[in-house]
């Protein structure tokens, strides 16, 4: 018989510069999801938070930027080897606040919305989430 694999629930930020590009993270090649690739910041909910608390948590473990998540802008869902997850992305809005990296992410960079969906080094399933979004946004 084979096991499902549980569900867990994530919470992501879209923080964006005066420019209006978003802010994205390059996790460390030691991470054990996603080495070496683009992220947004964000992560897993911990019991008792509600999600925009998770989310302002992580984005602050994150980048030291404090944010006061907005409405939902979206969800992606994609499997890891051990789960599924179910990752809902906040609008995080405007900052310009120098980013300070946590020890999970390696840099970071402001990028463009068009340069965004050509990133190979980005999760498939955060690319086609920004397809959708700036197709929203025309």
């Amino acid at each position: 018989m084979k096991l499902k694999k549980p569900y867990i629930i994530s919470v992501y930020a879209l923080v964006r510069n005066e420019k209006g590009e978003y802010l994205l993270l390059r996790r460390s090649e030691n991470s054990r999801t996603n080495p070496g690739k683009w992220d947004l910041p964000g992560g897993k909910v911990d019991r008792g938070e509600t999600l925009k608390e998770a989310v302002a948590r992580e984005v602050q473990e994150e980048t030291g930027i404090s944010v006061n998540p907005g409405g939902i802008a979206g969800e992606v869902t994609f499997e890891l080897p051990a789960k599924k997850v179910i990752a809902i992305v906040y609008d995080g809005g405007f900052n310009v606040i120098d980013v300070q990296l946590s020890y999970e992410h390696v840099e970071y960079a402001w990028v463009a919305l068009e340069e965004i969906v050509k990133m190979e080094a980005l999760p498939a399933y955060f690319r086609n989430f920004f397809k959708e979004h700036a197709l929203e946004s025309l």
